[in-house]
Order: structure tokens, then sequence, then C-alpha cells
């Protein structure tokens, strides 16, 4: 009984076995590179205009958001001082120092 459980476990070890060294390996050459039939420029100028396109228009968005922005004061850069300083030094209350 032994041998016919260890003939059987040969036998499933070497249908699962893979065996790599039969294989037979194909390094990668030139002649497999895809090769453009035709002009190409006619493809690259078409695809340029559009990413051109896309650029300008998100380049103006940019401008216009920003400026929107600038203009609806929703966003302060702060170039300069504010418009309205400090209140003078005669409204500001001193604290006096109590100590107890």
């Amino acid at each position: 009984m032994r041998a016919a459980i260890l003939a059987v476990k040969r036998s499933v070890s070497l249908l699962s076995k893979r065996n790599y060294a039969e294989r037979h390996r194909c390094d990668a050459h030139m002649n497999e590179l895809p090769v453009p039939c035709g002009p190409w420029d006619i493809w690259y100028s078409d695809k340029q205009s559009y990413y051109n396109k896309v650029l300008a228009i998100g380049t103006f968005w940019f401008l216009f958001s920003l400026g929107m922005m600038i203009y609806t004061d929703s966003l302060f850069l702060n170039f300069g001082p504010p418009a309205q300083p400090a209140p003078p030094s005669d409204m500001i209350e001193e604290c006096e120092d109590l100590d107890s």
C-alpha cells in the first residue's frame, strides 16, 4: 500500500513541477520594435496644437480666476500695508498690573 501511495505522490509531483530549464529563452532585439509607417509629423503637429490650446485655455482660466478673487476681495495678497491702520494710541486702554 505504501509503495502505491509513494508512486501516486511521485507522479503528481512530476505533473505539478514546472521545469524552467527546458524552456527556450528568446532575448529581445531591435527587430521587434514598432516601425512607423508614413509621415509622423502630421500626427505630431495635430497633437501639439491640441496641447497648446489646452495650455492657453488653462492659463487664461487661471489668470481670470486669480483676477476675480483679487477683484472681489476673496483673496488678499498683502502687497502693502493695510488700508486701515491700527487705532490711535489714545483709544487703546492700558492694562494696569495689579500686584496683590
